[in-house]
């Protein structure tokens, strides 16, 4: 089986500008991590970086990646989801004469993916366990039973209305519950090939692979950048979350 790996950087990033660029600490731009996992992981046979910009193209390269195709202006907007580009990227590699099988969308912005949850999620697909492996991080803090709804006056409800949330009082007591990360998926080819923009291509047999609190770090906003850069600083991750 062909595995192709599509990490996406576009240029126009609103909630930290330049971001796929920055630096952490002495560990590199943000980009290169994500490239260099995915270089190295056994099971993946090409690497391309996705990018409306000849600066990242450049340090995509400089990392591992190859950048054969610049992606169109009108897939680096806002609102352009990454899937749309992940099915762009594998569709510009058949042109090149490269078919993939499996697709492995790994977002950059996910920079202490371990390199081992990276081979579970391309193992799982390719031995046919599954049709998609997406990364999942366990619901801490935020628990869907204790969502509520505001209404125009301020007064708020319980956002789930069948179920009787009140009686969880303790965290300990809620259901283990995930969402997906963002860091990973990995597809069957047939996926992609079927995607219409109504769903997230995630097929019927789906296959979660549990990130731990480090791992699930997703840097969107300052905030994530600075905290991330404060879990190096402060000897917060061995070697396991770096390339």
């Amino acid at each position: 089986m062909k595995v192709l790996a599509v990490i996406s950087a576009r240029a126009g990033s609103k909630g930290v500008p330049r971001k796929n660029l920055l630096h952490m600490g002495d560990k590199g731009p943000l980009i290169s991590h994500m490239i260099q996992k995915a270089v190295n992981c056994k099971y993946i046979d090409k690497v391309v970086c996705s990018t409306d910009s000849e600066e990242i193209a450049n340090v995509a390269k400089e990392f591992g990646a190859e950048v054969p195709f610049m992606r169109p202006d009108d897939l680096a907007d806002d609102h352009t989801p990454l899937i749309t580009v992940t099915q762009h990227a594998m569709r510009a590699m058949d042109e090149l004469g490269y078919k993939a099988d499996v697709v492995a969308q790994l977002a950059p912005t996910c920079p202490f993916i371990k390199q081992e949850s990276i081979d579970q999620s391309v193992l799982a697909v390719i031995e046919d366990q599954c049709e998609c492996a997406v990364s999942l991080k366990r619901i801490e803090h935020e628990h869907p039973y204790r969502a509520r709804v505001l209404d125009e006056k301020g007064y708020f409800e319980n956002f789930i209305q069948d179920i009787d949330v009140e009686s969880f009082h303790s965290r300990q007591d809620l259901p283990t519950l995930y969402c997906t990360s963002g860091g990973i998926y990995v597809r069957k080819r047939k996926l992609l090939e079927d995607y219409d923009g109504s769903d997230f291509a995630l097929g019927k047999s789906r296959k979660g692979i549990v990130l731990d609190d480090l791992e699930s770090v997703n840097i969107d906003r300052r905030i994530d950048f600075d905290f991330a850069e404060f879990l190096i600083k402060a000897g917060q991750l061995n070697d396991q979350y770096f390339a």
